[in-house]
């Protein structure tokens, strides 16, 4: 089996949805389409859901090439919120930190609403890790 992408044009963002199971730089492969499917709808906005995705063991340069990967984004002006399971959080909060230290405007969640919330809200484009708040750290402790 493989990592399939659905995409949705939500009123306000793109929903880009990996489902399946397969290994992790899949996802990666399809970066250039769902940029190039925000660009042509005028979407600046995007949602990646994870939650649905089963992958193998992920290294740390899986989850830097991610990163990497996700200044293509960056390029086409793209904000990205991504919503993972919390099994997960830890290694995406990584590709998050390479993503954020090449300019990409986003940030990893475990819940649809919050990073649907924090992807809806007009913010100055900060850079550096510090930006997203560390939304779910923040609820974790609460």
């Amino acid at each position: 089996m493989s990592i399939k992408l659905q995409m949705e044009n939500i009123s306000d963002y793109m929903v880009a949805r990996f489902t399946g199971e397969g290994k992790a730089e899949e996802a990666l492969l399809n970066f250039q389409q769902i940029a190039e499917q925000c660009k042509s709808t005028h979407t600046e906005k995007l949602l990646i859901d994870c939650t649905e995705a089963k992958t193998e063991d992920v290294s740390i340069v899986d989850m830097y090439e991610q990163g990497e990967g996700a200044k293509l984004f960056n390029r086409y002006g793209i904000k990205i919120a991504v919503v993972v399971p919390e099994e997960k959080l830890e290694p995406e909060k990584f590709a998050e930190m390479v993503a954020r230290n090449r300019g990409v405007n986003a940030c990893v969640f475990t819940d649809h609403q919050t990073a649907e919330e924090w992807l809806l809200k007009m913010m100055a484009r900060n850079r550096g890790v510090d930006a997203c708040e560390f939304t779910d750290y923040q609820a974790a402790n609460k």
